[in-house]
């Protein structure tokens, strides 16, 4: 490997002034061959650690950009499921509290076939169709969570 192609060329010239000041390095060609060899294998070697580096930086600040775009588009998607989630627990709980004072116990599963043969017509459900029974299935699981805690306590 070149030296001149590594070591910057202001680098050379010092060293060439640090040559002619020195005696023995100016006479000694071969010894100014080995330090220059030396720098330039030492540069490359911290060239590619700093490119590494580098790489290791770019991808970590690259991983948190997803990260944060991803949190930010599940706040949109969020806000865009909002006033369902409200309207279907509203509803979930009226049910809920009919079927306690009743005295059955009203299921997740059996909450969301009642609210898709009564109700689905005349609320615009903004899940995918294919998916839809299985995320009202998680919603309503997650809102009887809820509500035994804060109605039965």
């Amino acid at each position: 490997m070149d030296y001149k192609e590594i070591i910057p060329i202001r680098a050379v010239r010092k060293f060439d002034v640090m040559c002619l000041h020195n005696e023995y390095l100016r006479q000694n060609k071969e010894f100014q061959q080995q330090i220059l060899s030396w720098a330039a294998d030492t540069l490359a070697e911290a060239r590619e650690h700093w490119g590494d580096i580098h790489a290791t930086t770019i991808d970590a600040v690259i991983k948190t950009h997803h990260r944060e775009k991803a949190h930010k588009g599940a706040v949109v998607r969020d806000k865009k499921y909002a006033q369902f989630r409200e309207k279907f627990a509203e509803i979930q709980k009226e049910k809920y509290k009919e079927a306690i004072q009743v005295g059955i116990k009203l299921t997740a599963n059996s909450f969301v076939e009642w609210f898709l043969e009564n109700k689905a017509d005349k609320i615009q459900i903004p899940y995918v169709k294919q998916n839809q029974k299985n995320k009202l299935r998680q919603l309503a699981q997650q809102n009887n969570r809820a509500f035994k805690k804060l109605l039965l306590g």
